[in-house]
């Protein structure tokens, strides 16, 4: 009985690391694209000096 649960446990831990990580992966991804998106904004404000 105690090894169910305990499996149960290591499952639920799994699936919450991996939700974390893929949580941290899209925030990253979203942090590139604005940087991309600011760095066309400053090339922009650069053209028009």
């Amino acid at each position: 009985m105690g090894i169910i649960i305990m499996l149960v446990v290591y499952l639920f831990l799994g699936i919450y690391v991996v939700k974390i990580g893929i949580d941290n992966s899209k925030n990253s991804q979203h942090t590139k694209e604005i940087l991309s998106e600011l760095r066309e904004i400053k090339e922009l404000l650069k053209d028009q000096r």
